[in-house]
């Protein structure tokens, strides 16, 4: 996880110094994983990590099984742990359950008369549509995860939260081996502050089928072109 002539990033060591261990050490890996550090099929071995991280086996083994538990990594049992290899198939599934999760966070979150003007939901909107209009690409993706995880933590249904998260991980997953770039960011910004439109004024039929579109149109950019390693 060290790389040659790349002595100006901060060390392993220094990213896990203030967290707890085993939380860290998953992000670590996580985001080696995200930014191609560690590519699907890349072997984990856990003496090595533990060696460049300058820490005890046990956090990284355990970091590794959280890991495994989120479907970013295939462990198994005497042959060790790899980072997951992705199928046209595992994406079309992620965005399908996300489809299915999200569509039923609005429906609660309608149902149950939430304010979406006084919360994070209103925020994350604003904030894309501030970061599409200066072309501040890094923060308008921040905003736009922020505005989904918040659309499920309205529904206030804490099996569907964790449900979305390992699925969201996913997604950022297999959108990251395909170095999947963001359309016309002022559209972005635009679908989503129509999805919190919708669901301010309780129109549920049209906020469930911008939902759909907005995440069938999410698979679809990943997907294109898309071929099994």
């Amino acid at each position: 996880m060290t790389h040659a002539g790349d002595r100006s990033r901060p060390s392993l060591l220094d990213a896990i110094h203030h967290e707890p261990l085993r939380e860290r050490v998953a992000a670590v890996i996580r985001e080696a994983i995200f930014d191609g550090s560690l590519h699907p099929g890349a072997p984990l071995v856990e003496k090595t990590i533990a060696e460049d991280l300058q820490i005890s086996r046990a956090p990284v083994r355990e970091a590794i099984r959280m890991l495994a538990t989120e479907g970013l990594v295939d462990s198994v049992s005497y042959k060790g742990s790899t980072v997951r290899r992705l199928s046209e198939r595992d994406v079309q599934e992620v965005y399908a359950m996300r489809r299915l999760l999200e569509r039923y966070a609005v429906r609660q979150v309608i149902e149950r008369g939430v304010d979406v003007s006084r919360d994070g939901l209103e925020g994350a909107t604003s904030a894309m549509e501030e970061a599409a209009a200066s072309g501040d690409i890094a923060t308008l993706n921040e905003a736009d995860e922020r505005f989904h995880r918040q659309l499920i933590e309205l529904a206030d249904h804490e099996l569907l939260l964790g449900m979305w998260t390992l699925l969201a991980l996913r997604a950022r997953h297999a959108i990251a081996l395909r170095n999947v770039q963001i359309g016309d960011p002022a559209a972005v910004a635009a679908n989503h502050r129509a999805i919190v439109d919708a669901i301010a004024a309780g129109d549920l039929e049209r906020s469930l089928d911008l939902v759909s579109e907005h995440i069938d149109s999410g698979a679809q950019l990943v997907l294109d072109d898309w071929q099994d390693d």
